[in-house]
This record gives structure tokens, sequence and C-alpha cells, in this order.
């Protein structure tokens, strides 16, 4: 039996209406949803100038990971090839305290977790509740989870997170979503734990599950007794029991000099790894080890096969900068590395949401970037965050069930998360929209992937500005002044009319290296602001910049220069293609690029042969516009409808010519339209998987079942309870779609 042909059914016979019948399901919500199958068509609707600009992201960058939440003191956890990222819930102070408050943390006693597969669109599952699940902690900060297959032959999950600064607790589960459960009613660690002694603030844990499977849990905070500015002595480590619940060691010091907070645990290569963040004093005046001394409140890295004796920790540097070193605003520093489909990333926390916001509070946001770790000598390279954030792992498929809420940047969104497993979004006002990046249609024709020349350093013969101006009060001439390393300023100018575009180029004349990237000045007294998108170094080399810059501050703006603390070798601006790196020796910012810049796959890619029906299943009245690239890009098509009650699943089968790899913004032309999945079909009689096996014009359990069935028999599926796909002891429509999606891949 060829069970996809039963799950297709042609698209002439889409005059039936297909209802979810199960008795179980919620009446009104998507978990009941009727399923009508609704041909739309028509050009674009909605105006761009009402489309939402509050993204408070640029959308060529992939930092931060949300642009509508904020989070930070990330942690993370693989399953299933997913990966699950964990932080303190930030925007759960910020919605009791508002945005000129600043964040004191006391509100957060909450859990944000998202999921990935690609590292770049995430999964927004919602908050896991640790006051209801641990109701005598005072807050729940700065989780660290790792997990183990037990004897049950389930994967548990195991997270240990700082109740304030009073000690650690620890909830578990047995998948990553939850539900999660408090094992013990208290904490795990506080000050009056015994056998710990002289740690003032036990918190900040960080665990590892090594290679023989056993749990080491670090920690620490504060200044004991004996301990010094250099020296602050509040640094411990454990062996965790069998349980993960007790302690099979004494406790340990680890010597960290200028120890702040922020413990974390590896291990790489049969060595444990710890990561701490330092405080904000100068290193320099005292600094007792071969490597160099790291910046202000930056993480460091120590290493040791012994981890219960402190005289065998090595000290091994500065791996991961500031924020503010990188070219944020200056914030604490709480970071996780990971390791996730064969590449080393490291998970930091920015302030970059809330600069974008224009907002006061210290609210902070997750971002991720790659990192170099050498394994066999146990090496990480020193680096620190961007902007531009991560590649894609994996393309999209964009011809499989895709979930709605799997997505890179959004504006005015919002999420209904009350099934964790399929969450799906909701548009705030007209102009809504989400964006999904790296969608791949088809794949370059080229047989071998181009890579870049290596970097030369190069002369700067231009730098062109392209920025928006988002106020100004008056006409006025905006000026951008770099300057060479000879002390030149290379001037150029933009007469600026009202809000918008516009460009600037210098012209360097063949500088061989930079005193300045460039400060702005105005003609006359106008108060401005503007966001300085990109910068394009000789007319081809293009760097993301994405800072705002503004007069109505206090201190004067503009981007980097020799005298911003970098170090020799450091990246002060860094592209695909291209890097301004500070030569110390010549206290210059000198360009360095690849002579050659490889094709985009874009370009030499084909058109998708075959004419192409899109998918949806959404609610509400209106209409989505999928736009190609931007939020304001070329209509690729759309989708009307009017079911304010009820999902529906509507198509249409006007989809323009569409080639290679591309982002897709989902437009929402009225506040309220839900979406829960999405996905494209190929053919000019595309099908629409239906699910209807016995072909009686119902979507119902016994579909269900019999799929199941079929799956069971054919090794697919190893659970046989009856299609509840997500364990949440309801048959419903997301059950469903996560058992096609079985078969469809």
């Amino acid at each position: 039996m060829n069970f996809k042909k039963i799950l297709r059914r042609c698209a002439a016979a889409f005059t039936a209406v297909i209802v979810v019948t199960a008795p179980c399901l919620q009446s009104g919500t998507a978990h009941g949803a009727e399923i009508n199958l609704v041909e739309t068509t028509g050009g674009i609707t909605i105006n761009n100038e009402s489309i939402s600009s509050n993204n408070y992201k640029n959308i060529k960058f992939n930092n931060p990971i949300s642009s509508e939440f904020f989070c930070a003191d990330p942690t993370a956890v693989e399953y299933n090839g997913r990966l699950y990222l964990y932080g303190t819930n930030d925007h759960q102070q910020f919605e009791v305290k508002g945005s000129e408050v600043d964040n004191t943390y006391e509100q957060i006693k909450s859990m944000v977790v998202m999921s990935t597969d690609d590292m770049v669109n995430w999964v927004y599952h919602g908050e896991i509740n640790i006051g209801e699940i641990a109701p005598w902690i005072t807050n729940s900060w700065a989780p660290s989870v790792t997990s183990r297959i037990e004897e049950d032959g389930k994967t548990h999950f195991y997270m240990y997170f700082s109740n304030n600064g009073l000690g650690v607790g620890v909830i578990t589960a047995t998948d990553p979503l939850g539900p999660w459960s408090d094992p013990l009613g208290k904490p795990l660690i506080s000050t009056s734990t015994p056998g710990l002694s002289d740690c003032p603030n036990p918190f900040d844990p960080g665990v590892v599950i090594d290679e023989n499977g056993v749990g080491w849990l670090a920690f620490g905070g504060g200044k004991a007794s004996n301990g010094t500015d250099y020296m602050p002595g509040s640094t411990r480590i454990v062996q965790l029991g069998d349980d993960m619940l007790s302690f099979a060691s004494d406790f340990k010091e680890i010597p960290a000099p200028y120890f702040f907070e922020a413990s974390e645990l590896n291990y790489i290569n049969d060595t444990y790894v710890y990561t701490y963040n330092t405080d904000w004093s100068d290193h320099s005046e005292q600094w007792d080890y071969d490597c160099e001394a790291p910046s202000q409140c930056s993480m460091v890295y120590m290493t040791t096969k012994t981890p219960l004796d402190p005289e065998s920790w090595e000290m091994k540097g500065e791996c991961f900068i500031n924020p503010g070193t990188a070219g944020f605003d200056y914030s604490n520093n709480h970071t996780h590395m990971h390791k996730f489909k064969d590449k080393w990333y490291m998970f930091f926390h920015t302030l970059s949401l809330k600069t974008g916001m224009g907002i006061k509070g210290a609210y902070r946001s997750l971002c991720a970037d790659e990192i170099n770790v050498d394994e066999e000598n146990v090496i990480i390279e020193k680096t620190g965050g961007t902007k531009q954030g991560l590649k894609s792992a994996q393309y999209v498929d964009p011809f499989i069930s895709n979930q709605a809420a799997s997505l890179n940047t959004t504006a005015d969104i919002e999420f209904d998360t009350s099934d964790m497993t399929y969450p799906f979004v909701i548009s705030d006002g007209v102009g809504s929209w989400t964006g999904v990046r790296d969608i791949e249609f088809t794949a370059s024709e080229s047989s071998t992937p181009q890579e870049p020349a290596p970097f030369e350093k190069t002369a700067i013969n231009t730098i062109t500005y392209n920025f928006t101006v988002k106020t100004v009060d008056k006409a006025t001439t905006v000026y951008m002044n770099p300057a060479t390393n000879s002390g030149e300023n290379c001037t150029g100018q933009a007469d600026i009319s009202g809000t918008g575009s516009y460009t600037i180029t210098c012209d360097t004349g063949g500088a061989n290296g930079m005193m300045n990237m460039g400060y702005f000045s105005l003609s006359n007294d106008a108060q401005i602001t503007f966001v300085l998108d990109t910068m394009i170094i000789n007319d081809k080399y293009e760097f993301d910049i994405a800072v705002e810059l503004t007069n109505t501050r206090e201190w004067a703006d503009g981007l980097k220069n020799i005298w911003n603390g970098f170090s020799d070798g450091d990246k002060v601006y860094s592209s695909e293609y291209a890097d301004f790196i500070y030569n110390k020796s010549a206290d210059s910012i000198e360009f360095h690029a690849s002579p050659v810049i490889p094709s985009d796959s874009e370009n030499d890619a084909p058109l998708v042969s075959e004419p192409l029906t899109f998918y949806g299943t959404v609610k509400g009245t209106g209409r989505v516009e999928l736009r190609l690239d931007s939020p304001t890009g070329d209509l690729l098509t759309s989708i009307d409808f009017e079911s304010p009650d009820e999902f529906v699943t509507v198509y249409n089968k006007n989809v323009a010519s569409v080639r290679g790899v591309r982002d897709i913004y989902f437009v929402f032309s009225d506040k309220g339209i839900s979406m829960i999945d999405w996905r494209f079909e190929k053919g000019e009689n595309s099908d629409i998987i239906l699910g209807d096996v016995n072909a009686d014009g119902n979507f119902s359990i016994s579909d269900a079942v019999a799929m199941q069935k079929y799956l069971v028999g054919s090794a697919l599926l190893k659970d046989s309870s009856a299609g509840d796909m997500n364990s949440d002891s309801q048959l419903d429509i997301f059950d469903l779609s996560l058992m096609k999606n079985k078969l469809l891949k």
C-alpha cells in the first residue's frame, strides 16, 4: 500500500469541508479547527506605508534571536535534532515595571524557551513558570540545563537555576518543553547546605555530564571571608550524585581570578572546561598567568582533568569579550558555549533590542555567534559577538509543512503558546509581519561552491554610508566625517528634507588605513535620529552596521575609531568577504578583503520548473501577503480569508516565479489574524494533504488511527498511542500535522 497516495487528494475534489470531529477537541480553538479549503487570488493590497517598522532589529541580521521579547543568561540542550534554548525571562520584569524603569530582576520567576534546527529561525514555545512549579523560590535566574538517558529508557532533563543570589534550585522533565516538576521541594544549594562554606552567593550554576555519565555542578558569587579583589575565593564545584539531585563529593574551590559570576561547565576531549565572567576592574594591575590579562567584564576559561583538585586548574585566558567592547552597549556578560551539528556556538545577551526600542530599562536579548574551538588542544579562540549573527545550519524546505511560529524577525506579533509543541502567531495590528530566513526553493547549479580568496590588505578608495532617517525636526545637511590614519578628514554630505533613505559617499583617496570610521555633524541646529544601515567600501564590500545615531543624546555619536580600546588584531567591523582590523603598531584600522567575491547562489539557481500552490492555515478576517526578502518586497503570493472563529486552510495557485534561496515575509492586513503553518506544493494539479484516509469527507480520529497504524507498522513511529504525537493526552490538528510530516519527509 502506498500510504502517501492515500493521503493525497486531487485539487479538483476541494469542494469538501474537512472537519475534525474528535469529541475531546476544544471548540473555537486551533485544537478543534474546522478546515475549509478556499482558493484565493489577488495582488498587493497592503500599502507599504502601513507595514510596521517596529521590528527593532535589522532584517539582514540574525541577532538578537527575537525582536518581540527580552531574555538573558542562555543555556541550551539538544533533543531529536533540535536545539532548545532557555534563558532568564527579562520580559516578565519588563511587563511589570515598564520600559522606563531599570531592570532589577526581582519580578522574574520564569524561564523562556525557544528551539531551532537551523540556528536562524526560532520557535518561541513560551514560558516555564518556575514560580508555580517551585513556589518556595524567591526568583529564577540564569538556568543551566543538561540531559541524560536514564534506566527507564527516557531522556531526562535537569535544569538548575539561581534562586536569586541565595542558592540553586533544580527542576526535571522527560521532555524539553515539560511538564517540569520540582523533585526536591526546596533548594538544592543554599548558604546553609552542609559542607558548603564561605560562599556568600551560591548562584549562577553551570552543569555538565562527562563521558562517563557523571554530573558536575559549578556555582558561586561574592567574596569569601579571606578573599581579595584579585582572588574572591567563592567559586565552587561539586560532583553530583547518580540522581543528579544530591552530591557525591565535597565542595571544592576553583581558583578563579577576578571572578564575578556566570559559571559554566563544558566537557571537551576528556577535559573539563570552566567558563566565568570577570569583574569590571582593570585586570592588568595584577595578572599572574602566562596569557594576556582579560578585559573588563569578559568571559575567561580554565581547564583541568581533575576538577576536584583546585591546584590542577589551568588558566587559559579570555575567550569572549564584553558586548560593549564588541560594538553593542556595555552590559553584564553571561554566555553558554554549545556544539550543534558539528559547529561550536556562543550564546550571549546584549542590550540591542532595548537600544533599538529606545527605552531606558536595561532589558537584555539573546544572541548567538559561531566560535572556533580547537577540540584536540582544548583552545577557545577569543572573539566577540556580532550584530550579524549566524548563518543557517540548513535551509528551510518550503515543500513540507512549516510552523508559522518558526521565524527569524517579527514586527507587532503575539504568540499563542497554549500548546507549547505547536505554538502559532497572531498579528497585533495592520501591517504586522513575520520573517522566515533562508528558504531554498531551488539549489544552486554550481557543482562546487565557490570559496572566497584569502583576505589581503587593501587600499580604501571610497566609503558609502546608507542610512534611514527616523526623525528630524527641520531641513538640514548631514555630513559624515571619516578620517584616514594620516589624520585627514574625508567629508561627504547629504541634504535631508525629511524621514526616509539617504546615501553619503566619502572619497578616501586610496588610504591604507583609518583613524576613525566616521562621525556625523549637521549644518544647523536640527535634531535628528537615523539608523546607519550599511557601509560599502570601494563600491563592492558591504558591511551591515545597524547602529542608531542621534544628536539628541548627551554624547557625540559616531562609528568605531582607534581610541576605542582595541587589542592588536581585533576585528573592528566584519563581513563575509572583508574585515576592518586594528593594527596596534600602526595605530590604524586597516581594510582586508577578498579580491574575489563568489557569485550569489540565487543568481545561478534555476527557477522552480513547475507551477506552485501556496497553502496556509489561518484564522481571522483579512489577508496575508508573502513578500520576498523584506516586508515591503515583491509579492510572491497572497491569501484572503474570512473565518473569525476557526482555523481554515486556504490556498492560492497564483504564485510568482521564484528561484534560489530567499527570505519570505508574511504581512498581515489586520489585527487578530492567527497563522499555524504554511507550505508550497509543486505541480499543475497540486495535491493538498488532507489525511482523509477513508475518503468520507471527514478528517477524524479514524483517519488518525489509520495513519498511526501505518507509521507503527513501517517503524516510522515507535509510540503505539493513538496518534498523540505531542503527548498532551489530546488528539488534535497538531498531532495529525506532525504525523503527516513524518511521512512527507
